[in-house]
């Protein structure tokens, strides 16, 4: 009997997290209730050899911004493989079936975060955004002459926190490509959610906000850490989400993070490559920055996706695509104006030639077309290549807060 690829049904979810943890060396927490509540099931597409389960994928049902709009995405998750059945072809089968599923969703593209940024390129996804790990020595925090007097923050509560930062998010999320719609079970179990084995010897969660004159202008959500060196403070402040909406509240906020008593470091993940913090503070050099790929983008509908985005300059192009799964190969007419795209396909000669993955890593905003033509990616001239980087370009430079 074959290897069948379909949907699990409710009693089968133990079961795919027990693969899940088998295969990325995990232990299933019976505690962690995210994957449960937040997960559709309907939108799994797991692997079953003689009954069972040998492999696991899944997709969020995400509203995605993209550059000046927002397109239903298939968030691409969970994706695993048994020991017992690598090298064998599953990995391959599986994607298919899964992005047979996302097509049939009509979601013009998917989008993942990659366990390893070898895999998915072959799948068409292509890096459309990257991320800085950051740490910060507490002995140079000092501001940049002309960065702003930080104002106050607040402290608040876990209640309050909830009831304030998924507005005042809201809000933000339609301004930055990367961002997605969060729902109340997903802010219950996802950001607010504050199990044990989370902290590592670190506080519970605890809260900050920028108070303004409609509602709040930026918050910080942070975990801190109790530690002494030869009987001095060497403590530690770990960020897990910062936003603000003015310059003064990442100026108070990073301010008040930065300034804690009897903390050696500050460090904060999956920050965003234009986030103020390098320009606030007088010695840039001093934060120590660990840049890595974060979300992939793979185009499912090219004249849908295409058309949905706003663009920063006129254009008129044709792109001659290549897919490596073969869905969408083929030649695209792309016209641009005040901003707005028409995209349709077409024949004869293409203006430039590139790869679907090449294309997904241009398509949040973060347009590269010269830099990977100058790696032999993508061919075209250079007049054309140019004019795309300035069509494609967008700010802010997309950024994914959050790993799904």
């Amino acid at each position: 009997m074959g290897i069948e690829f379909r949907a699990i049904e409710p009693d089968e979810f133990d079961s795919l997290r027990r693969c899940l943890g088998l295969a990325f060396g995990a232990e299933p927490n019976p505690d962690d209730h995210r994957l449960r509540t937040c997960l559709p099931l309907h939108r799994t597409r797991c692997g079953f050899d003689d009954g069972q389960m040998i492999s696991t994928s899944a997709a969020f049902e995400l509203d995605m911004t993209i550059p000046g709009g927002i397109v239903a995405c298939g968030g691409t998750t969970i994706v695993s493989v048994a020991p017992t059945h690598r090298r064998r072809g599953v990995m391959s089968r599986m994607m298919r079936a899964h992005l047979d599923d996302v097509r049939e969703h009509e979601e013009p593209i998917a989008a993942l975060w990659a366990s390893d940024s070898a895999i998915y390129g072959r799948f068409g996804f292509g890096c459309a955004a990257i991320c800085h790990d950051i740490e910060i020595d507490r002995r140079h925090v000092g501001f940049h002459r002309l960065a702003p007097d930080p104002g106050p923050v607040r402290v608040v509560e876990v209640s309050e926190a909830a009831q304030l930062i998924p507005t005042f998010y809201e809000g933000a999320r339609l301004d930055v490509p990367g961002f997605f719609a969060r729902t109340g079970d997903w802010w219950e179990q996802f950001r607010f959610a504050d199990l044990e084995k989370d902290r590592r010897g670190r506080t519970a969660f605890r809260y900050v906000v920028v108070d303004g004159d409609a509602g709040i202008t930026g918050f910080a959500q942070y975990r801190a850490k109790s530690e002494f060196l030869e009987g001095h403070g060497a403590g530690k402040v770990s960020v897990r989400d910062l936003m603000g909406s003015t310059p003064a509240a990442w100026a108070a906020l990073w301010s008040y993070l930065l300034n804690h008593d009897l903390v050696a470091k500050i460090e904060a993940d999956l920050r965003p490559p234009w986030d103020p913090i390098f320009d606030l503070l007088a010695g840039t050099r001093r934060v120590s920055t660990t840049r890595s790929d974060s979300l992939w983008v793979r185009i499912m509908d090219v004249p849908a996706a295409l058309s949905a985005r706003s663009y920063s300059a006129p254009l008129e192009v044709v792109l001659g695509l290549s897919d490596p799964l073969g869905d969408v190969t083929g030649t695209y007419r792309l016209g641009i104006t005040d901003g707005r795209a028409e995209c349709s396909k077409v024949t004869g000669e293409p203006d430039v030639s590139l790869d679907l993955e090449d294309l997904g890593a241009c398509f949040m905003g973060r347009a590269r077309f010269r830099e990977l033509a100058r790696a032999g990616r993508v061919e075209g001239d250079p007049v054309v290549l140019a004019a795309l980087d300035a069509a494609f370009t967008w700010d802010p430079q997309p950024w994914c807060p959050e790993i799904f």
